[in-house]
């Protein structure tokens, strides 16, 4: 891994009066406390920090004074953080360091951290620090929550590549879920959210092969997916769920758990009704959209397979006492994949953000459980 190197960037916005931001490196916390921190995405609270793995996580807060120092704990991840709206800096790799972004004026200040990256494994955030007596309120939760249960697509999978063929570092170092559709769509929603997604997973098989062990039904339900501990927070309670698991198709061979296509589509109909099931038993006010399969030109057979997955997912999610579940079709054709193994890049990650925010501002009444 690499180390941390002293960097210093000072950043000049044009008609921008405020004082440049430097990023230093501090090891001196002698008089500094912690904020008060308001916390997006899935984290273990530990005295240390926030423990995190899901992608999309992020972290903000408020202070008074002319600078605040980030700690981490972090060998994997990139982080992007962001001063009272300024262009953002990225900290790519931080490994145990604390970062230090100063020269910000002795006014109140908000400061909010991005989390780039997937991870492999959990790493640690250590929190904002500030001088004693700085420190101000965590920012209020917003009214408006979301939660995204998916793959590599939200998760931004090497977005800010140009190439196809792309190295496992290429993908590390392209992958951005804090410009992907999901994060893109709740941030112009003004709401919370998780982006509890994972590359490569699906709903029962994973891709390319069956993975008896690991795909989203067995890791939903936790804090950390590499971890068993589950979720449990009662103030989450996201007025819609959008899930978008499809992986379990790519790949597809027969094998002796799932012998044909149809064979394969029938358990997943059956698993995607218990799924949505298990969901609303923990948000029974919730909305659900799933992105679904455009079967406009698909052959006749497969067409009426989808056709029938649709109508069993939905019999069983209304047995269950779901609501509202709305099935998006997505206009595959309509969007170029120029990224990383066929992925989406940044700037159609944002016109799928903008297709999925057509559907949830044609139906404002989501937003109240409807």
């Amino acid at each position: 891994m690499l180390r941390f190197v002293p960097l210093a960037i000072a950043l000049a916005v044009a008609g921008d009066m405020r004082p440049p931001q430097r990023v230093t490196v501090t090891a001196e916390d002698a008089g500094l406390q912690a904020l008060p921190v308001h916390v997006g995405g899935r984290v273990a609270r530990i005295a240390a920090g926030f423990r995190h793995q899901w992608p999309g996580v992020y972290f903000e807060a408020a202070f008074r004074g002319d600078r605040v120092t980030l700690r981490f704990a972090d060998a994997v991840n990139e982080w992007r953080v962001s001063i009272d709206g300024a262009p953002p800096i990225t900290i790519d790799r931080p490994g145990a360091a604390d970062r230090t972004i100063a020269g910000l004026g002795s006014g109140t200040h908000h400061v909010r951290l991005d989390k780039v990256t997937e991870s492999a494994a959990p790493a640690l955030f250590g929190g904002f620090l500030v001088g004693r007596g700085d420190a101000l309120p965590a920012p209020a939760p917003r009214r408006r929550q979301i939660e995204f249960i998916g793959d590599s697509s939200m998760a931004g999978y090497g977005a800010r590549s140009e190439r196809l063929d792309c190295t496992p570092e290429q993908v590390r170092a392209t992958t951005d879920t804090a410009d992907a559709f999901a994060a893109l769509a709740a941030q112009q929603e003004g709401a919370d959210y998780q982006v509890n997604a994972m590359s490569g997973r699906g709903l029962i098989r994973n891709i390319g092969g069956t993975a008896p062990a690991g795909p989203m039904v067995q890791l939903w339900p936790r804090t950390l997916p590499g971890e068993p501990a589950p979720f449990l927070d009662p103030a989450w309670q996201p007025q819609i769920v959008m899930l978008k698991l499809q992986a379990d198709f790519v790949g597809f061979h027969p094998d002796a758990r799932w012998p044909t296509l149809e064979a394969l589509v029938a358990d997943y109909a059956a698993s995607y009704g218990r799924f949505l099931a298990q969901i609303r038993a923990r948000y029974p006010r919730a909305v659900f959209l799933l992105w679904w399969f455009d079967t406009s030109g698909a052959p006749p057979d497969q067409a009426a397979m989808l056709h029938a997955a649709e109508r069993r997912i939905s019999d069983a999610a209304h047995a269950a006492g779901v609501r509202d579940l709305l099935f998006l079709p997505f206009p595959a054709a309509e969007f170029r994949a120029t990224a990383c193994h066929g992925h989406y890049g940044v700037e159609e990650q944002r016109r799928i953000a903008d297709w999925l925010m057509r559907t949830i501002d044609a139906h404002p009444a989501f937003w109240d459980g409807h």
